[in-house]
């Protein structure tokens, strides 16, 4: 008796029970791979397809029978179609295989687009839970659940949102420590809370504002600055009033007047002049944690009085 050949659906279960490959491992361990932002490699697209993309479009191609799921691989694809305003052909194939043309179309597409038809997908199993009845399973969860696990064993530097928007990933340490500082933007600070909000989205989000961010952040800093020194109406006249306060730091305070003055004259942030060129993810990552630490520093400071 000849044993049945396993069936596309177990090998992908299969797949799922292992957290990690251990090619992913061992790059992992070289700690020198650094995140994949501007790029969709073949890979991560093989693996988004045939990992997970039958279980909340069309039909399971691997199963032992037809399911019908939560989304029409036509419509989906209609829709991917129209958002990147590409045309019908070739992609139809005649009708004769809307999940074919589908799937040739995510791993030909390029790269931008690919994360395009990954927030799309999130976005439609949003809506089809909103139309749904209450016992409806949760797709969207399951989808984001897999998209961020796919994204984080490949290295990709994009994490899927609630709300199905991509956004950088931030190490675990450092997310809880921009958070920490969010947190005690409160009350009087409201302010200060909505430019460092605003902050953390221009640096995170697809496609990236570092120009914005590093404006958002000293605008915060500023904001911070003014409730502590109701005299000073400008970031720079805090630090003339920090000055004359011994407690705190020279060293400090000069680092401090020094990011003010990176955000005036840097291009196309604050006061800078638009010329050729805008600031780089690094100099935005740093201006803003350089501004959360400082944010922490100068409300920590005002709790020990003068």
């Amino acid at each position: 008796m000849s044993k049945r050949a396993p069936s596309y659906a177990y090998i992908r279960q299969s797949i799922r029970q292992h957290l990690c490959r251990f090619s992913a491992r061992l790059e992992a361990s070289k700690g020198k791979r650094a995140p994949v932002l501007e790029d969709a490699p073949r890979p991560t697209r093989i693996g988004f397809i045939k990992g997970f993309l039958g279980t909340f479009v069309g039909t399971d191609p691997g199963g032992r029978r037809a399911r019908k799921e939560p989304l029409e691989t036509s419509d989906v694809h209609n829709a991917f179609i129209a958002l990147i305003r590409d045309e019908a052909e070739p992609w139809d194939y005649d009708n004769q295989s809307s999940w074919g043309a589908l799937i040739a179309h995510i791993k030909e597409c390029p790269w931008a687009e690919f994360f395009d038809f990954v927030e799309l997908l999130g976005a439609l199993l949003i809506k089809k839970e909103a139309e749904g009845p209450f016992d409806d399973p949760e797709f969207f969860k399951e989808y984001q659940t897999k998209v961020n696990a796919l994204f984080q064993e490949d290295g990709i530097g994009w994490t899927l949102s609630d709300k199905s928007e991509l956004y950088r990933q931030v190490p675990k340490a450092l997310a809880n420590r921009l958070a920490g500082s969010e947190a005690m933007l409160m009350d009087r600070f409201d302010a200060a809370r909505v430019h460092y909000q605003k902050a953390l989205t221009y640096l995170h989000q697809h496609p990236i504002d570092e120009a914005n961010s590093i404006k958002e952040i000293v605008s915060a800093l500023e904001s911070v600055s003014r409730v502590i020194f109701p005299k000073a109406s400008t970031l720079g006249e805090a630090v003339k009033h920090m000055r004359k306060n011994t407690k705190y730091s020279p060293q400090l305070v000069d680092a401090l007047e020094k990011l003010f003055a990176f955000s005036n004259a840097a291009p196309l942030v604050r006061h800078g002049h638009p010329k050729a060129g805008s600031p780089n993810l690094p100099e935005a990552e740093l201006a803003l944690f350089m501004g959360a630490a400082f944010i922490r520093y100068l409300i920590d400071m005002e709790k020990q009085g003068a």
